[in-house]
């Protein structure tokens, strides 16, 4: 009788373990991290083999070189959020699924911070790998001696980013009743209306410290060449009139994280079966 009696914490963390374990199994069978992966890929490797085949040369600084290849990680970011968390609870509810998975013993809280960590491992995953290439690649380029301390930097304020993108499709597909509604409103939200927004305050001088897309350009503004320009969501728009600052975005980023993540586990489990 005992061996059966729920343990909380025990029992929560190991449910949460399978839940983790079967989201990512569900990601490898619907090939969505081998898509992201392909793209993590090729996306740096563009710049590495397209400038000898046109007779170009190489960044001056290895620096220089990451800031232009790296311009391009927030909108992978974006991506790699919206695949892996767009349907991780409006799924539920729009397959029916959740009938059988939210009548089990396993409480609702661990279901849904099992479904929000295996987002968000996938994402850093395919991250992890944009920055191993970039890494190799500016090795290969200017010697090891190349690669600095703002580089490591660069990834863990893309690892940050990576959360508070995940936490923003998380709430949507909390409270969406359409899969491809959620995912498609949490991509557009931080691919264009964001850094619309962005732009719109940048044009009226006042500083949008308080976007999470703005404090995004930290990822590339840190290893001392960003400008803010250039191409990725939150930079195309922005006319870079105030640039983010580092422990401000720092602590945006985590607030847009902590928040959304408890905002959209609250809406979840208030949501009923329809």
């Amino acid at each position: 009788m005992d061996a059966d009696r729920y343990i909380p914490g025990v029992d929560d963390f190991k449910n949460m373990y399978l839940t983790i374990k079967f989201e990512m199994l569900k990601h490898i069978k619907r090939k969505r991290i081998l898509l992201t992966l392909i793209l993590a890929i090729l996306i740096p490797l563009i710049f590495f083999i397209v400038p000898p085949l046109l007779g170009q040369g190489y960044a001056d600084t290895a620096n220089g070189f990451a800031a232009s290849n790296l311009g391009f990680v927030n909108l992978l970011i974006i991506l790699s959020g919206a695949i892996f968390t767009g349907d991780s609870i409006s799924g539920e509810f729009e397959n029916k699924t959740g009938l059988l998975l939210f009548s089990t013993p396993q409480r609702k809280s661990s279901i849904f911070t099992g479904k929000y960590i295996a987002s968000l491992i996938a994402t850093w995953l395919i991250v992890s790998l944009y920055y191993l290439i970039t890494i190799m690649e500016m090795a290969s380029i200017y010697g090891a001696s190349g690669i600095s301390v703002e580089i490591a930097q660069s990834f863990l304020l893309a690892l940050l980013y990576s959360t508070s993108v995940v936490s923003i499709v998380f709430l949507f597909s909390s409270i969406m009743k359409k899969t491809i509604t959620s995912t498609l409103i949490g991509f557009f939200l931080l691919m264009m209306i964001l850094p619309i927004i962005t732009a719109v305050f940048t044009l009226a001088e006042v500083d949008p410290w308080f976007i999470v897309t703005h404090n995004a350009d930290l990822i590339t503004n840190v290893i001392g060449t960003g400008n803010g320009g250039g191409f990725g969501p939150g930079q195309g728009f922005n006319l870079t009139v105030f640039k983010p600052d580092l422990w401000s975005g720092i602590s945006v980023m985590s607030a847009y994280t902590v928040i959304l993540f408890l905002t959209g586990m609250v809406m979840a489990d208030r949501r009923k079966m329809e």
